[in-house]
């Protein structure tokens, strides 16, 4: 079994890159009128075979100040445990992101009880009627026992067609006008559709 450790962390103030994503998505990129909003967070993975040593720690995460400010971020940690390869190894443009990542929340400093916290991360938990998408960016080629990137919500106003594909038209960086959250001759992505994610209590 492969046990994946996971920290997600996110600004409790104004994220000033998704507000510029956004905004540049809806003045620019086809379809972006489409998009009610954008929201971001950082994660850092990595991950270790039952039974041996971690090659790193949550704690270390949290404390190194490299990764995680107190007072500028919240976090949430995560563990998954699978008998699957790391789920980065598999098609890393535009592939499925697996329904339970990053895997059930073993702690968090989010306060309230508003949904889970992999939810509150990324702006809350979506109206029924809008159809979020997540788009988890990473570096290609990572050989180091941590793997960081970003994961995405975008969220689309109810009724719009094919959220999934907009989405992807979205992230991926094709031309001046075409897509933005991706360069992908240097990043991979993965893709957790509308009705692919199982959030609750996540």
């Amino acid at each position: 079994m492969i046990i994946q450790v996971t920290l997600v962390t996110c600004h409790k103030g104004v994220d000033l890159h998704a507000e510029t994503a956004e905004r540049v998505m809806r003045a620019v990129l086809p379809g972006g009128e489409a998009l009610a909003s954008l929201h971001r967070a950082e994660f850092h993975t990595f991950w270790q075979a039952r039974g041996e040593a971690a090659p790193e720690s949550v704690e270390r995460l949290l404390n190194v100040g490299r990764f995680f400010n107190p007072n500028k971020h919240h976090y949430a940690h995560f563990r998954r445990e699978r008998a699957d390869e790391p789920w980065f190894s598999a098609d890393a443009r535009g592939g499925p992101l697996p329904g339970d990542w990053p895997g059930e929340p073993v702690a968090s400093d989010l306060p309230g009880a508003d949904g889970g916290p992999y939810d509150r991360l990324l702006g809350g938990t979506a109206r029924q009627d809008a159809a979020a998408v997540d788009v988890c960016t990473f570096p290609l080629g990572e050989t180091g026992p941590l793997l960081s990137g970003v994961v995405w919500r975008m969220v689309f106003a109810p009724g719009t067609p094919d959220p999934d594909a907009l989405a992807g038209l979205l992230t991926e960086a094709r031309g001046a006008d075409a897509g933005l959250l991706v360069n992908p001759h240097m990043q991979g992505w993965l893709v957790a559709g509308a009705g692919k994610r199982r959030l609750a209590e996540r």
